[in-house]
């Protein structure tokens, strides 16, 4: 997890996904990630299970007991949908720091830290946020050493990207590696660089412009050997479509149909 030169943030910490069964979920992530979720608690009104990876971690969350102001923050789910990504907890060094500087740059908190996982978590508020579920901790457990899978980018679709530009650029200060539009795509992309990872936003052409907020859409995670991958989740009953090149030369990835928990995921790799 890389340092920032633009704002507090080093890395992203962890990103949340809310499920409405949390068993059935860690068993089809230990068999995406072929490993066991590392810790698994409750808190502020949630039940979590944790997959540290190589770069970040996915915590699972399903409702557990009265919900709390923070657990409508990290595992928030349209009406009717099984799961969705709910939170990004962005890691800095000094979080009570962090959040002062973010504050006077037009992202203030929610409210005070509050417990979460390994220690505290402070919300960032919802509407300067674009309708993003964000969060500021300090970096939490790194994975075993022989843990190769790795988040290579999260991906946020948005109906304005200069508005998100200004959020993720201008105010958490994550640096623009590319502004591209291809009307053969069909849409416009800006990666951010996010400590070793990126933060994709893309923006439907034909939409236009819109007030829609941002919403958090898909994962796509990094391993060493993609055929491989593909051959284990395949053989395992993982339902996976055919590898294919990727964009980026000298890759070659795939999609999950299901088993993901609904969430739009890919695995890419050489």
């Amino acid at each position: 997890m890389g340092s920032n030169e633009g704002g507090p943030i080093l890395g992203l910490d962890h990103i949340t996904l809310a499920v409405d069964g949390l068993d059935a979920a860690m068993a089809a992530y230990e068999t995406l990630f072929a490993q066991p979720c590392d810790g698994r608690g409750t808190a502020e009104g949630l039940e979590w299970a944790r997959f540290a990876l190589a770069n970040t971690s996915l915590v699972l969350v399903a409702p557990h007991g009265e919900p709390s102001t923070l657990a409508a923050h990290l595992a928030s789910r349209p009406a009717g949908a099984r799961a969705a990504l709910g939170a990004l907890g962005f890691a800095v060094a000094e979080p009570e720091s962090a959040a002062r500087l973010l504050g006077r740059r037009g992202l203030p908190a929610a409210g005070p830290p509050l417990s979460w996982l390994d220690g505290q978590a402070t919300p960032l508020t919802l509407a300067a946020a674009r309708g993003l579920h964000l969060l500021l901790t300090q970096p939490g457990p790194t994975a075993s050493p022989t843990q190769t899978t790795r988040l290579d980018h999260v991906v946020i679709r948005s109906g304005d990207p200069e508005r998100s530009m200004a959020l993720l650029a201008g105010r958490l200060g994550l640096e623009l590696r590319l502004d591209r539009s291809n009307p053969a795509w069909g849409s416009r992309l800006l990666f951010f660089r996010c400590g070793d990872l990126v933060v994709e936003v893309s923006h439907e052409l034909a939409a236009g412009i819109t007030d829609a907020p941002d919403r958090l859409w898909g994962l796509t995670w990094g391993v060493p050997d993609v055929a491989a991958s593909h051959f284990r989740m395949e053989a395992s009953g993982v339902p996976v479509s055919p590898l294919r090149v990727g964009r980026k030369p000298g890759t070659r990835l795939f999609t999950i149909r299901d088993h993901a928990s609904g969430v739009p995921t890919a695995f890419i790799g050489g």
